[in-house]
């Protein structure tokens, strides 16, 4: 049976066509992608029935009052339409037991929802700090943790990954664990029950992050 994922978007055009790549690492593993928003907690029901698993994907940084702080002059915040889709669709997904791959924004958002916190701006957190909102194409080096979810797909030490952030994970949320860290202590990843939250993009990473996508569509 082909598996169906739902890949979380903004509520406008330009944010649904910029989902492309996520549908193309999708279809790579055999699943079948679609893009969608939900307005309302019922239409993110019917998605979540509708659907195998949920994919929340990158994009513009989440309010900081969402995680109980002052925002950052750093930070943009532009899609409240989009918090609050998210929202509801990791929501109706977690209650119908199914997976959850949050990757970059996508890993933030989940964490925070799950009661987590966010370092908002890098720089002033870690010092040194690797260039981690550098060209996507570029690779940092990064360790994933033996016995993780993470090690079974990818294998567990020493890695590179990319990067496009300024933000990621301080406190994990409820449930969740560190499966994978930068060279300079920033969290890349963490995991729990049915819920994978990946700080880089491995659907920009080419066959060797595939097993993350086949992991999402059941296949691993």
């Amino acid at each position: 049976m082909i598996q169906r994922i739902l890949v979380a978007a903004g509520c406008d055009k330009d944010s649904m066509r910029g989902q492309r790549s996520y549908l193309r690492a999708v279809r790579a593993v055999g699943a079948l992608g679609a893009v969608a928003c939900a307005a309302e907690e019922a239409e993110a029901e019917a998605y979540a029935q509708a659907f195998d698993a949920l994919l929340l994907p990158g994009g513009a940084d989440l309010p900081a009052s969402y995680f109980g702080q002052e925002p950052h002059p750093a930070c943009s915040y532009d899609d409240p339409a989009r918090d609050l889709s998210d929202r509801l669709l990791m929501q109706a997904f977690r209650a119908a037991g199914k997976r959850i791959l949050g990757i970059c924004r996508g890993c933030q958002v989940a964490n925070v929802y799950l009661g987590g916190t966010l370092h908002q701006h890098l720089p002033d957190a870690f010092d040194p700090v690797l260039w981690h909102s550098g060209n996507i194409t570029g690779r940092h080096p990064a360790t994933i943790l033996e016995g993780t979810l993470l090690a079974s797909l990818l294998g567990a030490g020493a890695t590179a990954v990319n990067s496009s952030h300024h933000q990621a994970i301080d406190k994990p949320g409820e449930g969740l664990t560190i499966a994978a860290r930068a060279s300079d202590g920033v969290i890349e990843a963490v995991e729990g029950k049915d819920v994978l939250l990946l700080q880089w993009h491995p659907e920009q990473m080419g066959e060797t992050m595939l097993p993350v996508f086949e992991w999402l569509c059941g296949k691993r």
